[in-house]
């Protein structure tokens, strides 16, 4: 499976974000995102599981297995992690997920899988149980009507697991606040949908240094 990789040059080791991105895939945006995070100090690695076949195939079997908890997909994250702390460059004991959209749905899940010290979603859908999870620091949109149910969820789950958390929900944006839309058309359409998306960068910067503040508390 390709993968996209980016870090600081250098030889010491480095901690670990392994990075699942949003519905449209491995864009340049994701990647614009990871190279952030890198500069920040982390070997970023993002699986392309939209390889394996068609888009719209790819996203469907997404969907089952977020909806199991399991499946090819979880599986194919689990063995990029397991690449990723393999690398000379990269410590084994300081291993996050982050995920946007579709990935921060993966995050949820993959926090529940005893193997990251943090997870980061961002406006993911939420299982209904954390059990087993490791701290979160998540990211949600106001404004993102599809997703706020989710976010109620997190934070009802942290609360009663007493997980160690950073939960914001930002009041005057929607969905994907953190990235540029792929292109203008499908932009447009997410501003008058449901989610109203759109990139807000006062909010972005704000949701970065949080996700960097609490990956240094916790990991």
């Amino acid at each position: 499976m390709p993968a996209y990789l980016t870090r600081p040059a250098g030889d010491s080791k480095l901690p670990g974000l392994l990075f699942i991105y949003e519905v449209y895939g491995l864009t340049k945006e994701m990647q614009r995102v990871a190279n952030d995070f890198a500069a920040a100090g982390y070997a970023v690695l993002i699986p392309d599981l939209f390889k394996r076949g068609s888009w719209f195939s790819c996203v469907r079997k997404c969907m089952a297995d977020l909806k199991a908890g399991q499946g090819r997909n979880v599986q194919d994250l689990l063995d990029a992690r397991q690449w990723l702390i393999t690398r000379d460059f990269a410590d084994p004991n300081h291993i996050a997920v982050i995920g946007f959209c579709l990935g921060g749905a993966f995050a949820l899940v993959l926090a529940k899988t005893g193997l990251f010290y943090v997870a980061a979603p961002f406006y993911g859908y939420a299982p209904e149980r954390l059990d087993g999870a490791c701290p979160i620091v998540a990211s949600y949109a106001a404004r993102d009507k599809t997703t706020v149910p989710d976010f109620a969820k997190i934070k009802n789950e942290v609360q009663r697991l007493n997980i160690p958390n950073d939960l914001k929900l930002y009041p005057d944006v929607g969905h994907n606040f953190m990235n540029h839309p792929p292109n203008p058309v499908l932009g447009f359409i997410g501003s008058i949908a449901p989610i109203h998306g759109g990139y807000n960068a006062q909010a972005a910067a704000d949701a970065t240094e949080r996700v960097l503040r609490f990956l240094r508390t916790h990991m």
